[in-house]
């Protein structure tokens, strides 16, 4: 065996989605052919940050490792429109990451809908239920008052901090996360 691949003990996974899912996959696409991109297993991480990262970790924690089965982006602009949980038969009683997808969906205003999995699918009934939950969706979210910057040098969002002794003595400012290669800073209140 070469010695890189002693180094990588890696292998690309044959089962990317399960037989269901895979299934299921196959119904979304030909159901939202030219309106939506169906993307399967989307990290929570891609989906949402959390603001003032340094202050709220375990909110951040309860983000990772974390996905949602089925995300529609709009063919337009790319934006998320809908998420879908597909649940097995045995989990019609809601897990506690269930719960917290469900919360988490309905603070952002991105609609999430839990389908059951079985054969065959109602194409009109689950169309029924996107245009439904969408219809329900607001066009805009507003900004939370504990909104953070994105950086403007890195696009990456900054985190509330105080200086002690520096240029800005006794105030609070937004710092990059990237810092100290990146020094960028915003005055708090100039962030909208």
């Amino acid at each position: 065996m070469s010695d890189r691949l002693l180094e990588f003990p890696y292998r690309m996974r044959q089962d990317y989605l399960s037989p269901a899912e895979s299934a299921f996959f196959h119904v979304l696409n030909e159901m939202v052919k030219g309106e939506f991109f169906v993307c399967p297993k989307v990290a929570l991480t891609d989906l949402f940050f959390v603001t003032r990262p340094n202050e709220n970790v375990r909110y951040s924690t309860k983000l990772l490792r974390k996905n949602v089965d089925f995300l529609f982006l709009r063919i337009d602009n790319l934006k998320p429109a809908l998420a879908i949980e597909l649940d097995y038969p045995q989990q019609v009683d809601h897990r506690p990451v269930d719960l917290f997808l469900d919360g988490l969906f309905a603070a952002s205003g991105l609609p999430l809908i839990h389908v059951l999995a079985q054969q065959p699918y109602n194409i009109e009934i689950l169309a029924a239920r996107f245009r439904k939950a969408q219809n329900n969706l607001q066009e805009t979210t507003p900004l939370h008052s504990d909104y953070s910057p994105l950086c403007p040098r890195c696009g990456i969002t900054m985190v509330l901090r105080f200086d002690k002794d520096g240029p800005f003595n006794g105030q609070k400012y937004y710092g990059c996360l990237n810092f100290p290669s990146c020094q960028e800073i915003v005055p708090v209140g100039s962030e909208t």
